[in-house]
């Protein structure tokens, strides 16, 4: 064989393995654009870092304690969507006009050798807030077995932005109701890390501070605006809404007796609106009551993204393999299981990487493939036989700059989306 056609072949393999191709073809919207297959680099761990092992189905199924991997199937797959993607006029007014989380996306650079930054999206930096980007997110999603999206949405005592993807973009789509979507409402503090030293040294931007009351506005906003859509998710009937930190909503309330009165306050809302039942999940921070979750009105709880290091707890600035974040998350979904009164839903990470956000004092996870993640996917599936309802979470959509993202970008292609697909089956036709 002639060298050149070596390594045609071999370039061509790479792109059929990243999603680039289908059959033997270039995929259309790539053609197009006279896209050429990037060379391959693994991100690997840099020198004087420790490597860790490959994730592998023996490890997978020893930490979950099972003989095999097999599944029944009839899981649903939710992706969480976070919709900084788009200029959002609180935000405009902040940082200019047209300001999008892009622009960190853009600027980032690599730290050591193989570092794969910046990140870029394969369809071009699109804006979500756009119907007709919409309707292509969504046809991805489906097409790829994604059943919908749990939508980061942002409400400060009444302050909102982001927004606009949700209500400009995706219910504006002719082809919505491909997708089912429901809201986690991230009630953390938010804070300026465009970019910022580290996380906790970012300057608070909008506090939380809630009240009965305030619970009571947010569900008469999503009653007017989300909760009567015909593609609104719901679990056994009832309206799933997340909270991002259940713990400290109680504390803002008073304390979990509190927090009753504003689940119960929150129920009675959406029933008078004759829209039935309201599964309320916790999200994230459960602040110690998983065992209460039951008789506090907590129908469901789950950890969103088990290894974002930088903001979970660990010390910021360190680099691990994918394979110790993968192993730990199985350990945090079996340990979310045993101190819930109520059931615990998986979330599997794509990966991890803030440093467009906090440079070097950032978390970042390398040696992460969409084989090492299908492999995590199957072990979700597992992990929630014997459950009902069944539920895994897939963290992200479209998380830019902490690098976790199904989104088809120039390195991966479409092949975390294809992973996704083989665990959760694409649509009927």
């Amino acid at each position: 064989m002639r060298r050149r056609d070596l390594v045609s072949g071999l370039a061509a393999a790479a792109a059929g393995a990243a999603g680039f191709v289908v059959g033997r073809r270039l995929r259309p919207e790539l053609r197009r654009v006279g896209w050429k297959p990037p060379a391959l680099r693994p991100e690997i761990a840099p020198p004087g870092i420790e490597s860790g092992a490959y994730l592998t189905a023996e490890m997978c199924r020893r930490e979950l304690g099972v003989t095999n991997l097999e599944s029944s199937g009839g899981a649903q797959a939710i992706a969480y969507n976070f919709p900084a993607w788009h200029p959002s006029p609180f935000m405009e007014r902040l940082y200019g006009k047209n300001w999008t989380e892009y622009e960190l996306a853009k600027r980032a650079r690599p730290l050591f050798p193989g570092h794969q930054q910046p990140k870029q999206p394969l369809w071009g930096y699109f804006n979500e807030a756009d119907p007709q980007w919409a309707e292509r997110e969504i046809a991805a999603a489906a097409d790829h077995g994604i059943h919908g999206w749990m939508i980061d949405w942002y409400w400060h005592d009444g302050v909102m932005f982001y927004q606009e993807q949700l209500e400009n973009g995706f219910l504006a789509a002719p082809s919505r109701n491909r997708l089912r979507f429901a809201l986690m409402w991230a009630n953390h503090d938010w804070r300026a890390v465009y970019p910022a030293h580290a996380p906790d040294s970012a300057a608070i931007l909008l506090r939380q501070t809630h009240s009965q009351q305030d619970c009571l506005r947010v569900m008469d906003y999503c009653i007017e605006h989300y909760f009567r859509q015909p593609n609104y998710w719901r679990l056994n009937g009832a309206l799933v809404f997340g909270i991002f930190d259940i713990g400290l909503l109680a504390r803002q309330l008073g304390g979990a007796d509190g927090l009753r009165r504003a689940v119960d306050g929150m129920r009675s809302r959406v029933a008078r609106a004759g829209l039935g039942a309201l599964h309320i999940q916790s999200s994230n921070v459960h602040g110690r009551l998983e065992s209460r979750f039951r008789e506090l009105g907590v129908d469901s709880a789950t950890f969103y993204h088990t290894f974002g290091w930088s903001y979970g707890g660990r010390a910021p600035g360190g680099i691990s393999p994918y394979c110790d974040g993968a192993v730990n998350s199985i350990e945090q979904w079996k340990k979310g299981r045993e101190r819930c009164s109520v059931p615990f839903f998986p979330d599997c990470p794509v990966g991890w990487d803030d440093s467009p956000r906090f440079g070097s004092s950032a978390h970042m996870v390398v040696e992460r493939s969409p084989d090492q993640y299908e492999l995590l996917l199957r072990a979700a599936c597992r992990f929630t036989e014997g459950q009902t309802p069944r539920v895994v979470f897939l963290s992200s959509w479209n998380e830019w700059t902490e690098d976790h993202v199904l989104l088809p970008d120039a390195v991966y292609g479409y092949s975390y989306l294809e992973a996704v697909r083989r665990v959760f089956g694409a649509p009927p036709a």
